[in-house]
């Protein structure tokens, strides 16, 4: 397996896994118009080579053969409440295939982008996770992120609440 930085030419791959991660996570929480207006938003091809058109944007992807397996997107100097003073770098999706479960993969992910956010002059790196994903904020907290807030995170029609988590670099 190998996690490297996207490129333009991912695209197409990463828009694929982007829904498929997505519908496989949230699809049993949410209704069917909500999760269709999330996808339609956020994960249309047009969509996602713009963000990795955008400098702001870094793509993580990690691939199995010709595959796309897992990736992360970074915001780079994302603020949020809380982190005002820090040069931060947001870790605002991370998702793995369901059938890649269990191999480390997140951890790997987590470990490639805190060095990428070292390297770049990062402080801070920061996330938001769903209140009611008590899994992933485990595995957050086992690598070093600490809660440190709320914000609202809008899916559709629906106002959720993630809990905002940090680790300092």
């Amino acid at each position: 397996m190998l996690i490297r930085l996207a490129t333009l030419n991912d695209a197409l791959r990463l828009r694929d896994l982007s829904e498929i991660t997505f519908r496989d996570t949230y699809t049993a929480y949410n209704t069917p118009e909500n999760m269709e207006h999330h996808v339609a938003k956020n994960f249309s091809l047009q969509q996602i080579e713009k963000e990795l058109q955008d400098a702001t944007n870094q793509y993580v992807v990690c691939e199995d053969a010709a595959h796309l397996i897992a990736f992360v997107k970074l915001v780079k100097n994302h603020l949020t409440k809380g982190l005002t003073e820090e040069k931060v770098v947001e870790i605002e999706r991370i998702y793995v295939l369901k059938d890649f479960h269990g191999q480390q993969l997140g951890r790997k992910l987590i470990d490639f982008c805190t060095s990428w956010a070292k390297e770049q002059g990062f402080e801070v790196i920061w996330l938001g996770v769903w209140e009611h994903n008590h899994n992933a904020m485990k595995f957050y907290e086992k690598m070093g992120f600490e809660r440190f807030g709320e914000h609202t995170f809008v899916l559709g029609d629906d106002v959720q609440t993630d809990h905002v988590m940090k680790k300092y670099l």
